[in-house]
This record gives structure tokens, sequence and C-alpha cells, in this order.
């Protein structure tokens, strides 16, 4: 609150000093009253002896009620002297406000209409240095609007709910837009308030512009009004007073004005500070009045002589319990102008020059406002009478030399007290919004007793109206507060729609006693700050460090869980940051009492992804090692500590070479945080810590473990108070064996902890060579204050693989995390060893504790990283391409009917149909794998199978056809040919998918167990069939079986079409390339590419990889290619339907004719093929019209 003091000293010394700024002696004051603008016209501008100065910030108040409807009204304006266009005002209509501040308007939507009849309070406050105009009604910050002035010009005309303009030095009023109502409480303020300083000080008059006579020339005089009631607790009086006794010393002035106050208000008012000087050195007595206007000449006067003197006065009071300002204006004047005769002593105060402010605080200062043209300073010794301010009763200074503030004050201070209450209302009606309704009631009979609602909660699960909240009262007197509060609640309160009460046997009223906000010494980015004590439901108020013109606040609350004092966050809107980047954190120093600050300045500097250079990492590890380092870690504090190292892993800087420094870092957290309970866990987006404090009399061995970790997400942790020798369905796991307690500590006193680790990034852990790279996560376990080495029996480490192991002869190592190595560590396998390794995990078994990881020899892979990479990415691509055009070829097939009346285009259908589905499943595989469910994952595995099955069904009824088609001819009409075809192609994929989902449906899933991939990285499917008996059996053998019998009848139709093609009375230069497109056709209709990983070994294995992802991702697009854009018919039917012009063909209407009537033949329902014996050259090219996706489309 220092700070708030010298502030409103400042501005009380502006007050005073500047002739130019608003001043007089009338104290006459407005508060409680209203200006009634409505007809007839009275209108209200700013006194010709107010002058507003020239303001590099501001706040502006005002309160408005309106009682006649109209389209556009005016708030207030504020015009230069001469200009036509507003510099500051306020405009509104029925949804809408405009603000005018340097000459520029700012359009504002209200949220909600304002009532008529109704007060409704608008604020505005700017400053040049947040450049934002904030304007808030009813409390509440409706707009923030940019601006680009830099001060408000000085010296206006101001006028109250009406426009104005000055013609010929005549002030004149633009009619339309008057404001039809009443206004009250118009006060400017020569700073930028922040939101809840607007709330706060409601009942302040403002420093710049107050609600006083001396303020304002108006035409009318205003009008009271009881309803503007607005309580406060502190006053500024300033006056002129005239002391009548005997020879004193300085010493005894504020003494006597002390023993006034005190015998004139008794305890309801408490003097916070004393100003005194003779009016001979102050110009606050001109101009006020007869008695008070003349000098009083110094004469020589013996010490029995009764003398009179006239002192300027300035005392500072606080009312308890707060009252309505109007009406302590009135009190303390009445009381003030009465003559005060006490042991020989007579003061009295000059009526005219009695004038009460209420003020933000109490200044802080030890003399007088001077009334030079240099503001006060803190430290200075008086030159007049000025004397040091004797404390008030409320101090707890001790004073030097007491017979100066003669009588002793020694009463404690004021203070609000506190209670705790739990009742059981009982309303007469049913209500729907009880909460409200309760809330309103407690606040209607409360606050007229000086007495304030805290934290109020309804209870229903007691009672239906039950309820608990807190009071705030202004006694010191808990007996009789809590009878009033019994009282006031179990008394009947009535309205016309319905009767409440607390039931009289079930209310409860406890004193609690929440103490005070202790002294908090607080590092931010925006400084250090040391917060004084502050009482509950209070704020304390200090200077900002970097910009001390602005303020920052903190408010001390009464907790509603606790009924303990608490702080809450400081509000430090109005201050600019002293650290602005990293390097200025090595300007800021840890401590115990601030190391929570720097840690959270720490983490809104290094944000994810945050680019760190070299020397600011170092510095954020080194001030996190600081803050470990000076004191205990409380489990919160250590909590930000590990999401800001998560952070770092996230971020782009070099990791390698600061790896030892995060691992001890990390470990120090775990070792020196302090936590209840047996166990506690951190986990943060790639890091988790456990630790466990072990009981050393029942140690069974210890199991941690990973159970699914997706990227960029925190990891889900398990923990077993056992040894598991294989945890299952673990990402990471390490088990530690009992004999691990023969290094537990012998003596009693110290409890073994233990602390686990996990570490996603792999950029933190440097790879020892370019052949052997990190293949896993790292874990970690280790024991407080113990190196634990050459264990008997094993730890057993068990490691996912990041990337599955094809290759069954590279080598897989396990190794650990050495300290010791040079150029900041690196691996080590000394004592360590696999034990056993397949494409999936590993498992180590080694005889220490410290930092664990499996490194793979890609030297010795089949493909390379790259490689991998390169070719899922040929896949995805490939896929993608391949699913847009099956889609054009069923479009094509499906929308023209003449396409599809023969066998080969149905079967076609059906085949571009299973590929599409296998396509999009895989494009979609690992979108679904990330969302970590297993349902999802089964789900979209079996599918996947499904369509794998059918696409293959297929390809060999497609075979199956071709050669009963152009092999084994024969006239004999089937049945629902198409139907048992469809039956098998379906049906069979559909048969084992069912079969393998009732026997083991754990055949599905992922090969990471939820784990997300990114598929550019990772080839391997993330949701396919997982046992290897089952993938064998249903998948390989099943591919096999039909790629065996596709290629037997591969080979039978091409040599069966030579031979048709030989019979052929003449030759056809093309021949080669017929031939070629044949095979071609032939190859990807039957799917014969899949055959390639069958022979993809050795030196060959990585270009054979490189030809069946090109080849089989784009088999969807060859078969477009062969069996739809390249198909005489498809292409005819495409110009029919989708061309006009000359590319529409002439012949439609006769190809039409010929097409229906072939289809309306009678043979149209058989399986018809003419002998192959045939040499009819005709026969084969009806064979070749007869098919559209065989192989005698091609021949046609």
């Amino acid at each position: 609150m220092d700070s708030v003091r010298v502030h409103l000293f400042t501005i009380v010394w502006i007050w005073i000093a500047s002739p130019h700024i608003c001043s007089g002696s009338s104290n006459s004051s407005f508060w409680g009253k209203k200006a009634t603008l409505v007809r007839p016209p009275c209108h209200w501008q700013l006194s010709n002896q107010c002058v507003v100065p020239e303001l590099e910030e501001l706040s502006v108040c005002v309160t408005i009620q309106r009682e006649i409807h109209t389209s556009e009204w005016t708030a207030f304006d504020y015009k230069q002297r001469g200009q036509i266009k507003t510099e500051l005002g306020l405009v509104g209509s029925e949804r809408q406000l405009t603000v005018w501040l340097f000459k520029v308007e700012h359009k504002v939507n209200l949220t909600e209409s304002l009532t008529l009849h109704h007060w409704h309070t608008f604020c505005l406050t700017w400053s040049a240095k947040s450049k934002q105009l904030r304007l808030y009604v009813n409390a509440s910050r409706l707009a923030e609007l940019p601006t680009d002035g830099s001060r408000l010009a000085g010296n206006g005309m101001l006028t109250l709910g009406v426009s104005h303009s000055m013609l010929g030095g005549v002030m004149d009023y633009e009619t339309g837009k008057e404001l039809m109502g009443n206004a009250t409480l118009f006060r400017m303020w020569g700073r930028e308030l922040g939101e809840d300083e607007l709330t706060d000080l409601r009942c302040v008059d403002g420093d710049v512009v107050s609600w006083t006579k001396r303020h304002w020339d108006p035409d009318c005089q205003p009008v009271p009004d009881s309803s503007l009631i607005c309580e406060w607790t502190k006053y500024k009086i300033d006056m002129n007073v005239s002391i009548k006794s005997k020879p004193v010393v300085t010493g005894m002035l504020k003494a006597i004005v002390q023993k006034w106050f005190e015998d004139t208000f008794h305890s309801n008012v408490s003097v916070h500070g004393i100003f005194i000087s003779s009016t001979s050195s102050s110009r606050w007595l001109q101009g006020t009045g007869d008695d008070f206007g003349e000098q009083v000449k110094e004469r020589r006067v013996s010490s029995n002589e009764r003398t009179e003197k006239r002192y300027a006065c300035l005392v500072y009071v606080e009312v308890m319990p707060k009252a309505d300002v109007l009406a302590v204006q009135e009190e303390v004047q009445k009381r003030l102008t009465l003559q005060y005769d006490h042991g020989g002593v007579v003061v009295k105060a000059h009526p005219a020059s009695i004038n009460v402010i209420s003020i933000e605080a109490f200044p802080n200062v030890t003399e007088r406002p001077s009334s030079t043209a240099d503001p006060p300073t803190l430290s200075t010794s008086p030159t007049t009478a000025e004397l040091p301010i004797c404390p008030s009763v409320s101090s707890s200074v001790t004073i030097e030399n007491p017979d100066e503030c003669n009588p002793d004050y020694s009463d404690e201070f004021r203070q609000d007290t506190f209670y705790r209450v739990h009742l059981n209302a009982s309303i007469n009606v049913t209500v729907i919004k009880s909460a409200d309704i309760i809330k309103n009631w407690l606040n209607v009979k409360l606050n007229p007793q000086s007495m304030t609602v805290l934290n109020f909660e309804m209870n229903p699960d007691l009672h239906k109206y039950g309820c608990t909240f807190q009071v705030q009262a202004n006694s010191l007197n808990i007996s009789e507060t809590t009878h009033l509060i019994y009282s006031l609640l179990t008394e009947a309160y009535i309205t016309d729609a319905m009767s409440i009460q607390a039931l009289p046997g079930h209310i409860n009223i406890s004193h609690i006693a929440p103490g005070s906000c202790p002294d908090h010494l607080q590092q931010t980015l925006y400084g250090l700050y040391d917060w004084p004590r502050t009482e509950p439901e209070d704020r304390a108020t200090l200077l900002c460090e970097k910009n001390s013109r602005d303020q920052a606040t903190r408010s001390c609350k009464l907790d509603g869980m606790t009924d303990k004092a608490m702080w809450k966050r400081p509000d430090l809107s109005l201050c600019k940051r002293t650290v602005d980047d990293i390097t200025d954190l090595d300007k800021v120093n840890v401590t115990a009492n601030n190391s929570g600050e720097i840690v959270d300045m720490i983490g809104s500097l290094v944000g994810n992804g945050t680019d760190l250079s070299d020397s600011q990492l170092d510095t954020v590890l080194d001030k996190l090692d600081d803050v470990v380092s000076v004191s205990p870690v409380p489990p919160g504090l250590a909590g930000n500590i590990v999401e800001i190292i998560s952070n770092v892993l996230h971020s782009k800087a070099d990791l390698a070479s600061f790896t030892n420094k995060i691992l001890r870092l990390t470990d120090s957290v775990g070792d020196t945080m302090n936590f209840d309970g047996e166990a506690h866990n951190i986990t943060a987006p790639s890091l988790a810590l456990q630790l466990v404090t072990i009981n050393s009399n029942h140690f069974q061995g210890l199991t941690f473990g990973v159970s699914s970790f997706t990227n960029n997400n925190s990891p889900e942790i398990f923990m077993n108070k056992t040894f598991v020798e294989k945890p299952q369905g673990a990402v990471a796991a390490i088990s530690l064996p009992v004999v691990l307690e023969n290094f537990f500590p012998r003596n009693n006193t110290a409890t073994p902890r233990i602390q686990f680790q996990f570490y996603d990034s792999a950029v933190l852990f440097k790879n020892p060579s370019d052949t052997m790279k990190l293949n896993s996560y790292v874990v970690s376990a280790s024991m407080t204050n113990v190196n634990v080495s050459n264990l008997q029996q094993p730890i057993i480490i068990t490691l996912r693989h990041l990337n599955r192991v094809q290759n069954q002869d590279q080598p897989i190592l396990c190794v650990y995390w050495d300290f010791t190595k040079s150029n900041g560590g690196g691996w080590e396998s000394q004592g360590c060893k696999t034990e056993s390794t397949d494409g999936f995990q590993t498992t180590c078994h080694c005889d220490h504790l410290t930092h664990f990881g499996v490194l793979l020899d890609v030297s010795k892979a089949e493909i390379s990283t790259e490689d991998e990479e390169i070719l899922t990415i040929i896949s995805y691509l490939g896929c993608g391409l391949s699913s847009i055009f099956l889609g054009v070829t069923l479009v094509t097939y499906l929308a023209f009917e003449k396409l599809r009346q023969d066998y080969p285009s149905k079967i076609l259908i059906n085949l571009s149909l299973a590929l599409l589905g296998l396509n999009l499943v895989f494009l979609l595989n690992s979108w679904f794998a990330s969302f970590g469910s297993r349902g999802v994952c089964v789900s979209v595995a079996a599918i996947q199978h499904f369509f794998v099955l059918a696409s293959f069904m297929w390809m060999g009824l497609e075979a199956l056809h071709m050669y009963f088609a152009l092999v084994k001819v024969f006239n004999t009409y089937v049945p629902s040919y198409i139907l048992k075809f469809c039956v098998l192609g379906w049906g069979i994929p559909a048969v084992i998918i069912i079969l393998i989902l009732a026997i083991d449906r754990d055949v599905y899933g992922s090969s990471l167990d939820g784990e997300t991939q990114d598929p550019l990285k990772d080839s391997s499917p993330f949701c396919w069939v997982q046992n290897e008996t089952a993938f064998y059996v249903s998948v390989m053998s099943f591919i096999l079986l039909v790629l065996l019998c596709n290629i037997t009848v591969f080979g039978v139709v091409l040599v069966q079409i030579r031979r048709m093609q030989a019979n052929k009375p003449t030759s056809n230069t093309s021949g080669l390339l017929h031939d070629l497109r044949v095979v071609a056709s032939l190859t990807f209709l039957l799917g014969l590419t899949w055959i390639l990983p069958f022979f993809s070994w050795g030196p060959v294995h990585t270009p054979f990889m490189y030809l069946f992802s090109i080849l089989n991702s784009l088999q969807g697009f060859f078969i477009f290619i062969f069996h739809c854009l390249m198909k005489e018919n498809v292409q005819k039917q495409w110009r029919i339907h989708l061309c006009c012009g000359p590319l529409r063909p002439g012949d439609y209407s006769e190809w039409s004719r010929s097409m229906t009537g072939a289809v309306r033949g009678g043979h149209s329902r058989l399986v018809h093929f003419p002998s192959v014996k045939s040499e009819d050259t005709s026969s084969i090219r009806k064979i070749s019209d007869s098919s559209t996706s065989g192989v005698s489309q091609i021949n046609a």
C-alpha cells in the first residue's frame, strides 16, 4: 500500500500546487445527488475555474439514468476550445455506443440494451503507453480499442448529457442528442485505472474532475436521490482551523488536533495522518473568508497569555464502519464547525473551508505537501511548522517522544471480523434459480448492516435450499455480530412473490480467523515486488518497477475452502516487463522465497518449440539448477520444472552437449522433492517421473513402466510394488529385484527413495556412430544418494523398438548412458547384456542403475531408414492416386448401363470396389491408429484384412473367368453366374475374418499397442494382423495360392491368345506393342506384381521393394488406363454423354440400336464361348468384343 500512498500524495500535491488544475474553496459536494437533464433544458458544463490539464493517461467514469427513450443520447462531450470534433466523449443509441478519443470515433456494439429508469455506469480508460482505449459498462469490460494519440488536449470544454460547440465565444448546445434523463458521479482521474480498481474505487472522487460544486457550473441545482448510496471508509479533510491556547511548542499542535478528532468522533473515526502549517506559508487560506483571510502578525506574548493562531490543516481519517460518502461529508462538516474547548484549548474549523473528499488510500509521507513547483519527496526535514505525523490509534509505531502525541493512543486497530455460516433456507414457493434468490436475500439482509457475503455456494446434498458462505463484518464484537447475523437471517423476509428465511434450527454461525496475507517478495517478468502484509478482502498496490507512474495490484482474498487469507495472482497489466528474454535471467538472483516465481518466469519464456541458442539453454538450465539447490522442491514447483524440461526437449536447440546437465537436473528434482504418501508421479509431453518411498521391511521388488505413449502427449505410466520379470503391454519397463534392498540405508532415520524416469526425445541422446542408432525410448532408475552397481540379480529392462527390426541378423545392443564419457557423455554397454529380442522389443539385463536404451546397427539393415521413408511416401501417393482413378472407373461403369451388360464388366466393377476399399483403409489406417483405442484399431485391422482378401479373391475370379472364356470353352447356361462369383468374392474373405475374430480378436491390433507413429517415418502398418501364425495362414498363404493360380492362368491365356492370333490371315505390324499391352493389362488385372516380395532378397532387395511399392500402389491407376481409358466402347460412351458439337459421335443411333439388340438377344443369359478349335476369325473377334475387362477386349 505504500506505493499507493506515494501516488496519492503526488496527486494531492498536483491538485494543490498547480493553478491550472481544478481548484476552489467551496466544499459543497454533489455526492448523493443527480443532475436532472430532462426538459426544461438544464445544462451542466465544467466550471471555468476547473482546467483539465494535458494527460498522457486518464480514466473517466459517469453514471446515467435514461428516463425517456431517444434514438441517440450523449453521456458527455469534451472538446478543445475552437475545435469542432470531439476530443473525448461518449454517445449512445439503442444497441451501440460511440466513443470519441482524439477526434476519432469508435463504434462498439452493446451486448444487451440499456434499460430505461435504471442507473448504468460507463468508464473509459486510456494511456499513451498501452495505446489501448478500454470501455467498461456496469463494471464489465465491453471493448478494447487501439488508439494512436499521445496525450489528451488540455484546457477544453466539457458538457454533461449534451454535445456542444463554441460560436463567437458563446456556448451553443446541440439539440437532438441530449440525454433525456439523469446523470451523476462524473469523475476523471489522471491515470489509467485497472478493471479491479474501477470497481474498488467506485466511491472515490476523481483527482482531475470531481463530483463537487467547485468543478461544475450547472444551470440548475442537483437533486438529491436516496438511491445513490456509496459507502467508503477513507477520507481527506482539508480545512482551516483556529487554535486558541497558551503558547505551546510546535510538537503539541498535532496532539491537539488528534485529541480534538478523538473527542469529536469517538471510536468511529480513526486518524491516519495530520499535516499542519501556518496560514502565512499556505496558499490554501486565500479567499476563505474575513476571519481566516487576514494575516495575523507575529507578536511576543507572555507565557500565561492565551493567543489565537490560524493554521491550514489536512487530516486523513478512516470511518468505521464504512458509510455513505454524502452522509460522512455532512456529519464531518456539522461536527467540525462546533467549537471544541478542552483544558484551556479552543479549536474551531471555518465552515466554508471544510472540504471532505473520499480517497483511494492514505499517503505514507513524513511532511505536509509543499506548494513549490517540485513534487514532494519521501524523506525531507520540515522547514516551517511541519511536524512528524503522530501515529494513529491503529498504528503500531513506537513514538520516541510520547508527549508530542498525547494522549496515549494504544487501542488496537479496528479490523473486520469474518464468519462461516451454514444454513437451510425455507422458501414458501417453488423457485428455479434458487441460488440467485438466496444470495440476493442475503445481500438485502446483511449489506445494510455493513456486512458482505463472500464465497456463496449451494449445498443441495444436505437440504434443497442448503447453502454455505462467509460473512465479512465491520465489527470487532464477535458475540454481538453473531447474534445479529442470526437475527437477520431467521427473520422472515417477505416480498410480493415469496417469503424466505433461515430455518431456526438449521443455521450454524462460527467465527473464523483467516489471518492475513503475509509479506511476499515476488520476482516476476515485470520486476521484483515486495507485497506488504495485507488483510483479507483488501488489495495491496505498488508502483511498477520499470514504469513507476503505473501501479501493480494484488488482492488478498478469503479462501472459500480453507477459510484462510490467500494471495491472488497480481495484476501487472499496466507494468512493463523487466525480463524481456532469457538473457535477462542472468540479472535475477534465485532465493528460497522467489524460486517459484523464477520458474514461472522461465516457463513463460521457454515455450514448446522455442528456438534456443546454446547460451540461452545454458542459462535456463543453470537457473533451474539454482532453484533445485536453494531449498526442497514442493510437488507443484517440481511439476513446473518438469514441464519446462519437456519444452526444452521439444525445442529446436541442439541438446547433444547438454544431455548430462538435463539428466542430472531431472535427478535433482526427484531427489529434493517433498511429497505426501508413498509415491508421486509427474508426467509431461515426452517425459515422466515416478518417485517411490520404500518401506525397507516389506520390499518385494519394484516395477515401473509406460503402458502407452502418444507423440507430444504425456505418457501413461504404471507401477507394481513387486518384481515383474516380463511386463505385458509396456512401451518401456524396468524391473528392480529384491536384492536391491542390500543398498538401502542401515539407519532407521533415512528412508530410501527410488525414482524412475522415462524419456522420449531421441535428440537428447547422441548416437555413438552413423551405424549405431537409438531404437528405443530411454528409461532409468536410481536411488537417492546411493550408487547401485554389481547387483547379483540383474535388473530387467524391457524396451519396445521405435522402428520394427525387419532383419533378424541386425545386431541389437543393450546400453546405458555413461556420464563420464568425453564430450558430454555417451552410450556404454559394459554391465548390460541383450537377453532376448525380436522385431518389436528387446529385453536387457544389467547389474546397475542408470539410464538404459537399445542401439540398433543400421549398417546391416536390408532397407535403410531413408529408403523406408521414401517407400512410405511412394506408397501413400500411389494409393491416393489409385483411389481417385478407381473411383472414376466405378462411376463410369455404374453410370453408363451399356458398359456393364456383360460378365467381365461386372467382375471388373467388384474388383475395383475391393481395391478402392483396400487403398482407402490403408490411407486412413495411421489416422485411426492415432486415437489409441484398442477397439478402433482392431476394427480397422479387420476391415483392412477383409479388403486384402477380397481384392485377391476377385483377382482370382477374374483369372477363373478368363480360363472359362478362352481355354475351357463351353456353351452351357449357368444360372446366377455373377451372383455365385459375388458369394465367393465377398463371402470367403468375410468368413475368414469372422472366424479369426471368434477365435482370438487379439490377432488384430497395433504393433505399437496404440502408440502413434508418423506414417512418413515407418512403413509398417499400424493396425494389422499381429499374430505371426494368423498372418502366414490367413494372409501370406491365401495370397500365394491366388498368385500361383493366376500365374498359371496367365501363362495358359497368353499361349491361347498367341494361337488365336497365329490363325489370323494377315499379320499386324504393331504386334509386339499389342502383345506388350496384353501382358501389362493381364499383369495388373491379375495382381501378378504382388509376387515381387517373394523374390526381394539379397542385393536386389531394395530395387525390388521400390518396384513393389510403385507397381502395387498404382494397380488401380493401371486398371483405369487399360480397362477404362483405352477401351473403345468406354471412350464412345464418354463422348456421347459428356461431349457436344464435333466431338459427339455421328453414328450414335446406329451403334445404340446394335448394342441394344445384342443385349436383348437370346444368348445374353448364357456363358457362351465359341470353340477355340474353330478357325473362323470372326469368332475370335466375337470373343474379344464380349469381354470388357478380359484379354479379348485388347484383341478387338
